[in-house]
């Protein structure tokens, strides 16, 4: 496909139109080739400049580039030439909310125009909905999830970010219940990691025997999704089935050897087992990856106390306190002493 494209291109090179430019920078952005296709959507505009579909390109790849600025420049000079165009002010809410932090009230002006004009449209509510989700704004954003999901009830994206708003409002019952409804509607919930979520919002309704089941069921469909085996690990880990929970932590390092949640739990695994030896390897290499961690520090402490080598034990322990890490029995220690 690309060679075709090529070759166009230099078919077009002595006597393109500007739709063609116009062609050729549409398929420049396709390849996410975002110079190439500026170039050819500046040639277009350079024959005819009230050519919105060229300034929108424009916009598009600058603002891909992270040229904020110059992108929402073009994409207004679209609107100028078509203002009821959709797809041109859900773009320029886009570049409004990629620009940052400080401009997403201008992105929400532009994804409510765009609602105005296409309330139907299930993509939409849902980007509106992650806009205000971004914000805190958890009761909006649930409205506008609610809203895609009737009016596309395959909108699976939206079920994990209406869950997560449950869940941030302290709601797990209704996002438990919103996951199971997801899933018997999907004929692939693996593709989505629904049985994760299902099982965060089952932890979070204090049913951790439920949980296990989904997350057991979600590195069955995803057996390299790692969030799940950490999930599954910590729980063997506080039933004290020590023997599956380094299953699952080894499980996760052969996935991501370098994971923290990995390495730290493996180790206080192994510490609580009296295996100090196999602990310090994991802690050592979780400090490697996280020195600015004093978790790591404290539980080398730890381990160097049970190898019966107080100076190393001390020194990191040291190494914690400096770095703000004060588990509950030296928080009790310290305001006594003051």
């Amino acid at each position: 496909m690309m060679r075709k494209i090529l070759a166009l291109a230099g078919l077009l090179l002595v006597s393109a139109t500007a739709q063609d430019n116009i062609f050729l920078g549409d398929e420049f952005l396709r390849l996410e080739n975002w110079p190439v296709a500026i170039t050819y959507f500046e040639q277009a505009l350079k024959e005819n400049p009230q050519l919105d579909k060229a300034w929108y390109g424009k916009g598009v790849a600058l603002c891909q580039l992270g040229k904020y600025d110059d992108g929402l420049s073009s994409l207004d000079h679209a609107l100028q030439v078509d203002p009821k165009n959709v797809d041109y002010l859900y773009t320029t809410g886009i570049c409004y909310e990629w620009k940052g932090k400080g401009s997403w009230k201008q992105a929400e002006i532009y994804y409510r125009k765009a609602l105005e004009l296409a309330p139907d449209k299930a993509p939409l509510h849902h980007k509106l909905g992650s806009l205000l989700q971004q914000e805190g704004r958890f009761q909006d954003a649930i409205s506008e999830y609610q809203k895609a999901i009737s009016l596309d009830p395959g909108q699976f994206i939206s079920y994990n970010n209406l869950g997560t708003c449950w869940l941030s409002l302290n709601q797990p019952a209704q996002a438990v219940k919103l996951y199971q409804e997801a899933i018997a509607r999907t004929e692939y919930p693996g593709q989505y990691h629904f049985y994760q979520s299902l099982g965060i919002a089952l932890l979070a309704s204090n049913r951790p025997f439920e949980a296990k089941g989904a997350f057991m069921l979600e590195t069955a469909l995803n057996p390299d999704f790692v969030d799940a085996h950490v999930n599954l690990g910590n729980i063997y880990f506080l039933e004290r089935n020590f023997e599956r929970a380094i299953e699952e932590y080894k499980d996760v390092l052969e996935i991501d050897p370098k994971r923290p949640e990995g390495l730290s739990n493996l180790g206080q695994v192994y510490l609580l087992l009296n295996q100090p030896e196999l602990a310090l390897q994991y802690f050592e290499k979780f400090s490697k990856e996280k020195p600015d961690d004093g978790k790591g520090h404290y539980f080398l402490g730890l381990v160097y106390t049970k190898l019966g080598d107080q100076k190393k034990a001390w020194d990191e322990y040291n190494k914690s306190l400096k770095l703000g890490y004060h588990p509950e029995p030296v928080k009790e220690q310290i305001k006594e002493q003051k």
